[in-house]
């Protein structure tokens, strides 16, 4: 069953951050499962669990053309 996503922080977190904080929570992934917009409402599962953000794993990059993108952004 689908709740508001400011009923789900109250039963996750105790209290509900803001609208804007949760808007990006969800928007972001953070919740699993992903909540979904209803009717310009976020909405997610009453079993959700808060994930927070995943650490991206680092690679080496070994081309020249491609650091410098990175560095540089072109």
């Amino acid at each position: 069953m689908h709740i508001t996503i400011r009923e789900w922080a109250i039963q996750e977190f105790g209290f509900a951050p803001s609208a804007s904080t949760l808007a990006s929570y969800a928007k972001t992934k953070q919740i699993h499962p992903a909540p979904v917009k209803f009717g310009g409402k976020w909405m997610c599962d009453e079993k959700a669990v808060f994930v927070g953000l995943c650490s991206t794993d680092s690679i080496e990059i070994t081309d020249p053309v491609v650091a410098r993108i990175f560095r540089h952004g072109s």
